[in-house]
């Protein structure tokens, strides 16, 4: 019987070769979108799970005019340590990473990167797997000892070797001894290549007892087991600023009780656990980025929707071939075949296309992965054993649900029917598989039209004037080894900078393109009080990224120590205060010490467009003494003409007077603050091909349906041809109906894509307002290539031969 029915398969499967091959590449592009998702939604989903204290780890933030500042102050901990009965354990993260660090191991030169400095107890809150040594090791002895990452531990001392003793000298002389080496057994969102403790413990120390103004630190808090954070929260905030209540209070001149009810809320600290911390967009240290989640979730969504259209393809294309053989199912029926047997027959010979679709899947995501995981910036890997079971579950989904329906319907044909040949003209099946059709084009009108709206979002982006112009600037990594003060460094150098062949002017300053600032302060004018970033500049500034001054003037080289009382403002502080006079002229009170503001720079977006401009206040190197910490890049504007020259006689200059350890690294400005948005231009990427692949499927079951239609209406059609009819009402009357149904299904769709493109613009802050211009460009696109399909259809079907159908009537 098996047999039997796998000819019959071959059979049918010959006599449409084309409709055939096309139905199982469309099935096979579904499924393969579907496994990327789950691909993509298990990755995403894994992080952390290996953490046995995943529930009991929570971020600490502080609630800034509703926005999550991570940063918290040293005294913290004296407080924290109050609360032994709620809080296991805590650790504090100093802003102060080794990105790299040059170092000597047994006499040779060697480099250390991505070393986190943090407390002592940080594993035990991320217990790696040992590999080398205790932790326990590393805690007891955290004033000399480092811990390293397997991988950085074998390339420092080789593979299969056990490090722990061995010194690493710093170029600062100081010596660590390796106490530890692990493996991060899992994805994590806290993955550093090593740990030492030295430098946070010593920080804190210094600070813990009452300098609230040091918020230079993120925390983490493990609860005891059992507690719920809902019960604790408000104990937790009330000790935690009790300090600061007191002062305040007595400052205003009331209780303490009466103050914390006016002035402390229950959000004044937020508190975000661990497991989800990767996709939670308010997480700014552990989180993947604002827009991790909706990418998951768009993703997910659109390849849920392509495998769905893939689906009611097979199944319209199952419905329409089974018409062609209503005859054999009548005959089979005759011949004692029961209904039962032949749903099982037509499920039977489903599973075999969707298994051939199956396997080509598989394929087709090995091919693709690679790609697929530069457009998301992740490391997914296909381990087909440990699918397997998901693979069996999908195959077994898709066997039902796109070999039932058309089963169920075609067993039912009435025989007598069927036989006589009367069933093609008998409205059966139509419905279900106009229908089918509907949801198609609302698949593919779905697809284009929020395809055409993210392509007007990027655009936007890509014509947004952004304060600054980076096409020719370099922006060059100021990571100098063993150098007190880098602007001491960049003085000594930066005239004969400005004399290498190719290069305009050359800017020292601590602007980040993306990540935005590393500092932030109060600012006071008057009574009215916000909170800046701090921008620490040179003379130079203006000249490398041709920044524009609203109101006043730049900081004028020509003025000895301007810096030191006067600071220049962005249009988002100005906006902030709001004053009805200029700001230019008024006086800052800035931790303490008071600046003149001279002049406001236009916003510049160096955050990219998911954050709007926050106040800024750009201060110059000597604005305060501890400003040459901040100091992270140099940026060189060059000549356009020669930029590969120019090039390397940077390199040669950087490295014989700047830094002879550190190889120079650089990128272009324009592309660090592309990585701002790249993530979007991915979006915008996957979406166009998951569009093509929509539009192409939905098209293919267009053409298919209406090739039998026409096919079932040959006969009609010679006969009107006799009678007189005009060749274009022929067509009219053959396409009026397909025309209606595309426009059905993009009606359908207007409302999903109003509602998810609103929730997806939100993301941004500069964004375009949705307008009916996509709306119409979709409908117009698809309505057209429609069209074209089935009015060609039409035409040919008019060019028969009418004599073939008509001799016998």
């Amino acid at each position: 019987m098996i047999g039997n029915w796998f000819k019959l398969y071959l059979t049918n499967f010959g006599k449409n070769k084309f409709f055939s091959l096309l139905n199982i590449f469309g099935l096979s592009v579904g499924i393969t979108a579907m496994l990327l998702a789950i691909l993509y939604w298990k990755y995403e989903k894994s992080y952390d799970q290996w953490n046995p204290y995943k529930n009991r780890i929570y971020e600490v933030y502080r609630d800034y005019n509703g926005t999550p500042m991570p940063w918290v102050s040293a005294p913290f901990a004296k407080q924290l340590d109050k609360l032994n009965d709620i809080i296991e354990e805590y650790n504090f993260s100093y802003n102060n990473d080794w990105k790299q660090a040059s170092v000597e191991i047994d006499n040779k030169k060697e480099f250390l990167y991505d070393i986190k400095a943090t407390q002592a107890s940080f594993f035990r809150f991320f217990p790696y797997k040992a590999i080398y040594g205790k932790a326990e090791d590393y805690e007891e002895n955290w004033e000399d000892a480092i811990a390293l990452e397997l991988g950085q531990s074998e390339r420092l001392f080789g593979k299969e070797v056990n490090p722990i003793g061995k010194g690493i000298t710093l170029s600062s002389g100081k010596t660590y001894y390796v106490r530890f080496v692990y493996q991060i057994q899992g994805n994590s969102s806290f993955a550093p290549k090593g740990i030492a403790s030295l430098e946070a413990e010593q920080i804190i120390a210094e600070n813990v007892d009452s300098n609230w103004s040091d918020a230079n630190y993120t925390l983490l808090i493990k609860f005891k087991s059992g507690v719920v954070l809902k019960d604790v929260q408000s104990k937790i905030i009330r000790e935690m600023y009790d300090p600061l209540i007191i002062r305040a209070a007595k400052e205003e001149g009331v209780s303490k009780e009466k103050y914390v009810k006016e002035n402390i809320s229950s959000s004044e600290l937020l508190f975000f656990v661990l497991d989800g911390a990767h996709l939670n967009p308010d997480s700014t240290v552990l989180g993947a980025g604002p827009t991790a989640s909706k990418v998951l979730y768009m993703l997910v969504g659109a390849a849920v929707l392509l495998l769905i259209l893939s689906i009611l393809n097979t199944v319209n294309l199952s419905l329409v071939n089974g018409f062609n053989r209503a005859k054999e199912v009548g005959i089979r029926k005759t011949l004692g075949s029961t209904r039962s047997q032949l749903v099982c027959q037509y499920i039977f010979e489903s599973a075999i296309t969707v298994g051939i679709s199956m396997i080509l899947a598989m394929v087709l995501v090995e091919l693709v992965l690679p790609y697929f995981n530069v457009l998301v910036n992740r490391s997914i890997y296909f381990d087909l054993l440990l699918t397997l079971p998901l693979l069996l579950l999908i195959l077994l989904i898709l066997i039902l649900a796109s070999g039932i329906l058309p089963a169920l319907f075609i067993s039912s044909f009435d025989t007598l029917k069927v036989l006589k040949g009367n069933f093609m003209r008998s409205r059966s099946g139509v419905v279900i598989r106009n229908t089918l059709l509907v949801i198609q084009f609302f698949i593919a009108f779905f697809f284009l039209t929020v395809t055409i709206v993210v392509n007007q979002q990027v655009n936007y982006m890509l014509d947004q004037d952004l304060g600054f112009k980076g096409e020719q600037v370099i922006n060059i990594d100021f990571a100098i080894d063993n150098v007190e003060n880098r602007d001491v460094l960049f003085k000594k150098v930066v005239n004969d900078f400005k004399k290498v062949k190719g290069v305009i002017a050359v800017s020292e300053h601590s602007l980040l393109f993306g990540p935005g600032f590393n500092s932030s302060s109060s600012n006071h004018i008057g009574d009215v009080s916000i909170r800046s970033e701090n921008l620490i500049i040179d003379t130079g500034f203006k000249d490398v990224f041709d920044i524009e001054i609203k109101e006043g003037r730049f900081f004028d080289s020509r003025i000895n120590s301007e810096g030191t009382g006067s600071v220049l403002v962005n249009e988002s502080y100005a906006r902030t205060f709001n004053f009805k006079e200029s700001i230019v002229g008024k006086e800052i009170n800035w931790n303490n010490r008071y600046f003149k503001i001279i002049g406001v720079v236009k916003d510049m977006k160096n955050l990219g467009f998911s954050t709007e401009v926050m106040p800024c206040t750009y201060f110059t190197t000597d604005g305060a003494s501890w400003f040459h910490n901040l100091l992270r890049t140099v940026s060189v504007k060059i000549d356009p003409t020669d930029v590969q020259g120019t090039l390397e006689r940077i390199e040669k200059f950087w490295k014989k007077r700047v830094d002879s350890t550190y190889p120079i690294k650089y990128n272009f400005a324009n592309k660090d603050f592309e990585n701002s948005y790249r993530e979007t231009l991915n979006q915008r990427t996957l979406l166009t091909i998951l569009t093509i692949v929509s539009v192409f499927i939905a098209l293919f079951g267009l053409i298919a349906v209406v090739a039998f239609s026409i096919q079932n209406r040959l006969k009609e059609i010679a006969i009107r041809k006799v009678l007189g009819a005009d060749t274009g009402v022929l067509i009219y009357g053959l396409t009026r109906t397909y025309f209606v149904y595309c426009m059905l299904g993009f009606v359908i769709s207007v409302y999903p894509v109003v509602y998810l493109m609103k929730v997806w613009l939100a993301g941004f802050a500069y964004h375009i307002e949705l307008s009916w211009l996509a709306f119409l460009l979709a409908g117009s696109l698809l309505t057209l290539f429609s069209l074209v399909l089935v009015v060609f259809k039409a035409w040919k079907a008019t060019r028969i031969d009418v004599l073939k159908y008509i001799k016998y009537e």
